[in-house]
């Protein structure tokens, strides 16, 4: 299987914080070089001196259903962390664009278990190891070998926190091979509620002066300390409150506040909901609550 190289820049901007990994077509306005390179002659670029992340792009292979699998693998120095689709108060969600390709219809990440990481005491949800990012892109049925460039914005944080852009370049092989680094981060998901046999969740949803406030009952086991819960909405830059958290035995509740941008009570579908509980050893993941 091929695998390019990755260039790295800093990356400004005003939005330092964020509640949902977003995917979005755009032109990239630097391309990477070096085509071709495997997995044993890929060399790590680093951003600075301090030499705080690295990245390869990992070309993949083609699914059965058509889409190709790629990937992003991020090392981290130790010390450092980067952040989950939905990273709580503070955090910088990832940002994937990518340049438009007539052999592209689609694309979105899929996110690996991430953990929960306190920073001065509020709970953001992240990774403090290297973590490999699968990406999943929908093709033309007569796609062959495609051309991809594309950017990933991520937020590196050690005392200091650093917005970063990875420039990517590759060429999807149609006759790439099964990758297992890919496969293992696709398999390490969130498990959805159903697989662990949780049962549904209960929301109670009441209007506050900027926004909702939602409480979330469930039932469920351990997650292994610390637990937390995330919940996520299809609205861009949607502001959650660190949750307040209880477990009695196997009872959870966990409530937190939804603020949209204007800052006002909206209407909220409880199946538009997705609401991951996150520990230590497990993360387990709901679509919809019901209500009560």
């Amino acid at each position: 299987m091929n695998d390019s190289q990755t260039r790295m820049r800093p990356w400004r901007s005003d939005r330092f914080a964020g509640t949902s990994a977003a995917v979005l077509f755009a032109a990239v306005t630097c391309a990477v070089q070096g085509l071709g390179a495997t997995n044993a002659q890929a060399q790590a670029v680093f951003l600075n001196a301090e030499e705080v992340v690295s990245a390869r792009f990992l070309t993949g292979w083609r699914m059965e259903n058509g889409h190709h699998l790629g990937a992003v693998a991020i090392t981290l120095a130790d010390g450092w962390k980067t952040y989950w689709r939905s990273p709580g108060d503070g955090g910088l969600a990832p940002e994937f664009k990518i340049a438009r390709n007539s052999s592209i219809e689609g694309a979105w990440m899929h996110f690996p278990r991430p953990e929960v990481i306190f920073t001065a005491g509020t709970p953001n949800i992240g990774y403090r190891t290297d973590v490999v990012f699968p990406i999943e892109l929908d093709l033309t049925d007569d796609a062959g070998d495609v051309a991809f460039w594309a950017e990933l914005n991520i937020g590196v944080c050690d005392e200091i926190c650093m917005p970063v852009t990875l420039e990517l370049e590759g060429v999807l092989d149609a006759s790439g091979r099964h990758d297992p680094v890919i496969a293992t981060a696709l398999a390490d998901q969130p498990t959805p509620a159903a697989e662990i046999g949780a049962g549904p969740v209960r929301c109670d949803i009441r209007s506050i002066a900027d926004g909702l406030r939602v409480t979330i009952s469930a039932h469920l086991p351990d997650l292994g300390g610390p637990e937390t819960m995330m919940l996520e909405l299809p609205i861009p830059d949607m502001w959650m409150s660190p949750p307040i958290y209880e477990r009695q035995a196997q009872n959870v509740t966990a409530t937190a506040d939804l603020v949209p941008p204007q800052g006002l009570p909206f209407m909220l579908d409880r199946s538009d909901l997705r609401i991951t509980f996150i520990g230590a050893q497990q993360a387990v993941e709901w679509t919809g609550c019901e209500a009560g």
